[in-house]
C-alpha cells in the first residue's frame, strides 16, 4: 500500500471512529514530535547506565530465569 493509500485509508478510520480512548491515544501518539527529537538523557539516567555497565562488565549479573524464579516465590509466599 502507497503512503497516499495508507494516509487516506487512517484518516477514513479516524473519521468514523467514535472511539474517545482511541482518538485520545492516536493524539497523544502523532503529537509526540518527529524522529529528528533527540531525547537528551538527565544525569541521573546517565549515572545509572554507567552503574549499569560496570555491574555488567564486572559479571554481576542475574539470568533472566533466576529473575523470574524468585519472582513467583515472592508472589507465591
Amino acid at each position: 500500500m502507497k503512503t497516499t493509500e495508507l494516509r487516506e485509508n487512517i484518516i477514513q478510520k479516524v473519521l468514523q471512529s467514535d472511539d474517545d480512548q482511541l482518538l485520545d491515544y492516536l493524539n497523544q501518539l502523532l503529537s509526540e514530535g518527529s524522529e529528528n527529537d533527540i531525547y537528551k538523557l538527565s544525569e541521573f539516567e546517565k549515572a545509572i547506565i554507567t552503574e549499569s555497565q560496570v555491574e555488567y562488565q564486572s559479571g554481576k549479573v542475574i539470568v533472566n530465569e533466576e529473575i523470574i524464579s524468585r519472582n513467583d516465590k515472592w508472589l507465591n509466599g
